[in-house]
């Protein structure tokens, strides 16, 4: 079977529009949700579907970058000889064009999760976007109420000076200023009004802990030394550029469909520029694609070390040391060990 009829698609609509807070566990089930997670690069997709083989599970993929098509190098989407083993849910389903969020990628979750079972089979969540983990489990910070007249001063200030809430952002909350795109204004003002409620950083709110999870769990977490995560890292991006990933991008620009959400992945954001100013012919740029992949591999590790940052406060989970030379099979065997020992 091929790859595309493997993948399992988004619902098109969701059943509630509900704050993932109010959701009840009977949504999904009783059923403790079984988890893989893990920094980017350490193995977690290969483990996922070794893990799944041996379970009987379906994969739901907990990644803020694979659901989109048309970027499937950039995306680090599974090799189709994993596609055509195990179905992979929330992967290469959206339009570049559109936004992704937390809130939104947990009703598709939650519905992927849902139909699984409903066939008898086992949901296994694989990724490393914690956030959205965190929201799956935890359910989202509401946050304050919304304040009409702020928000109405603020985006005042930012019509007769763009890019003002942005620099006004970056000084508060540096965070929260880097995931979000200074035309993505809605969050930005959202941002500055949860500072100006509260005096503290929405991304610090975001992060903690609020209770007891809405959904039983077991997590098993997959980490490596540093030298080998790094080597790892680098292997990765040499191996998306012989693939093709500059034309990818190259394609995608072409299109003009790279969406606000889409443009600011790691691979996309910083070939961008790039081939941007191929397009135009321009030989005076500075943009260079020595000094792109850099910044690639810089990014990536910089999300790896946040994403550790992450897991070390995330309760509850049990975690595997991985040695250089432990293959997917051997590390997926491990994992659905600890998956399935008894609590």
């Amino acid at each position: 079977m091929g790859t595309a009829s493997r993948m399992r698609r988004m619902p098109e609509h969701a059943a509630s529009e509900r704050s993932t807070s109010e959701r009840s566990k009977s949504e999904i089930g009783e059923e403790p949700l079984l988890i893989v997670l893990g920094p980017t690069a350490v193995g977690k997709e290969s483990a996922g579907v070794y893990a799944a083989l041996a379970l009987g599970a379906e994969l739901i993929v907990a990644d803020s970058v694979k659901p989109y098509r048309g970027l499937p190098i950039a995306a680090a989407a599974p090799p189709p000889e994993h596609a055509s083993r195990v179905p992979h849910h929330l992967v290469g389903c959206l339009d570049p064009s559109e936004r992704l969020h937390a809130a939104r990628w947990v009703r598709w979750a939650e519905q992927a999760i849902t139909d699984v079972r409903t066939r008898g089979k086992i949901p296994l969540v694989v990724g490393g976007t914690a956030l959205y983990l965190k929201a799956l489990l935890f359910g989202l910070f509401d946050g304050p109420t919304a304040d009409p007249e702020l928000r109405a001063k603020l985006r005042a200030t930012e019509a007769e000076e763009p890019g003002t809430l942005h620099t006004r952002l970056r000084a508060l909350d540096p965070v929260a200023a880097e995931r979000i795109h200074p035309n993505d204004l809605k969050r930005v003002v959202r941002a500055l009004e949860v500072h100006a409620a509260t005096g503290q950083p929405i991304s610090e709110i975001q992060q903690q802990w609020v209770g007891a999870p809405r959904v039983a769990y077991r997590a098993v977490g997959i980490r490596r030394s540093r030298d080998d995560l790094r080597a790892r890292i680098e292997r990765r991006i040499a191996h998306m550029v012989e693939r093709g990933l500059v034309e990818e991008i190259l394609a995608r620009v072409k299109a003009d469909d790279l969406g606000p959400t889409a443009r600011e992945a790691i691979g996309v954001k910083e070939l961008v520029p790039l081939v941007r100013a191929r397009l135009a012919g321009d030989p005076e740029s500075p943009c260079t694609l020595p000094a792109a992949l850099e910044a690639i591999r810089a990014h990536t590790w910089q999300l790896a070390r946040r994403q550790m940052n992450w897991w070390k406060r995330f309760p509850d989970v049990t975690w595997i040391d991985a040695a250089p030379d432990d293959d997917g099979q051997h590390l997926g065997a491990r994992v659905a060990a600890r998956l399935t020992e008894p609590a």
